[in-house]
């Protein structure tokens, strides 16, 4: 969902406390939720600004500078490993806690992409090639 501009937040405003227009009415006119009315003009009486807030924080990734140094060099090393091979690898090495989808995001920054499944070893016997299941069902009753 995209941000309401100051524009709309601006819009809002006038039409409820200089127009005298109902929160539904506002919403239907502007093309906005009730919800997002409601929100604009409780952080006007609040604050008096119509400007979004800033951002929010969020937890900063522990896989950055030596950490990620580290992280190159196990995946030059373990270059068939998959995601979850790679984080247990991590966290023996560089005595972190994290966890995979930490160590997905932090391949993703580095520019590599990921590896789904463990890697398979193809059987040293040859398919066999030609019969049909019905031929190797009759094959078998004899």
């Amino acid at each position: 969902m995209a941000a309401v501009s100051v524009q709309v937040r601006e819009a809002i405003v006038r039409a409820v406390e200089e127009q005298g227009l109902t929160y539904q009415a506002t919403a239907d006119l502007l093309g906005v939720g009730y919800a997002t009315v409601n929100r604009v003009l409780s952080r006007y009486r609040r604050t008096n600004s119509v400007e979004p807030m800033p951002k929010g924080g969020g937890w900063a990734s522990p896989i950055q500078g030596r950490i990620a140094d580290l992280l190159h060099e196990i995946v030059a090393a373990m270059s068939d490993a998959t995601v979850e091979e790679l984080t247990s690898a991590l966290q023996k090495r560089a005595r972190i806690k994290t966890s995979r989808s930490a160590v997905q995001r932090a391949l993703h920054r580095l520019g590599y992409s990921r590896k789904k499944s463990p890697s398979w070893q193809r059987s040293a016997i040859p398919p066999s090639g030609g019969g049909s299941v019905e031929s190797s069902a009759r094959a078998s009753r004899r």
